[in-house]
């Protein structure tokens, strides 16, 4: 029976690369919701500058206007705030990517070893059997021979 000796190392690597996939997999969809309450911000932002700029032609308050200038403004900087976390979030996107790369070449290389190794094995066994079946016809062919 083949008994791979590396067979506990492939293990663990095929584990660190599936945490490795969960934890790339997690950030990619954060990075996804970040993009999608950008994009509702600005959304938003450009509702409400669309509503301001249909109030001024009505009469309004300055107090009124000074609202909706501030609520633009924080919308405005929230919308800052989420494309700085959406670049930390593609720098760290970046990072998990190239450990994920490097993860599954190296459990690529131990199954093509393991490969190698079984093929070894296989051709080992191969070699054995026509031994004994090499063995076996000179026997039968040496009785056959003194008789």
């Amino acid at each position: 029976m083949f008994n791979f000796k590396l067979q506990l190392l492939l293990k663990h690597r095929k584990q660190v690369e599936e945490q490795l996939m969960l934890e790339f997999a997690d950030r990619k969809r954060n990075l996804c919701s970040e993009k999608e309450t950008v994009e509702k911000l600005r959304r938003e932002r450009a509702d409400l500058i669309f509503r301001l700029k249909k109030m001024g032609e009505s009469k309004l308050k300055v107090a009124d206007i000074s609202i909706y200038l501030s609520y633009i403004s924080c919308i405005k900087d929230e919308e800052n705030h989420r494309e700085d976390v959406i670049c930390q979030i593609e720098k760290e996107l970046e990072e998990k990517r190239t450990k994920l790369v490097d993860a599954s070449k190296k459990r690529r290389v131990l199954e093509i070893i393991k490969e190698k190794k079984m093929e070894e094995y296989r051709l080992s066994l191969i070699a054995m059997e026509q031994k004994e079946l090499d063995e076996s016809w000179l026997l039968r062919f040496g009785r056959s021979v003194k008789n």
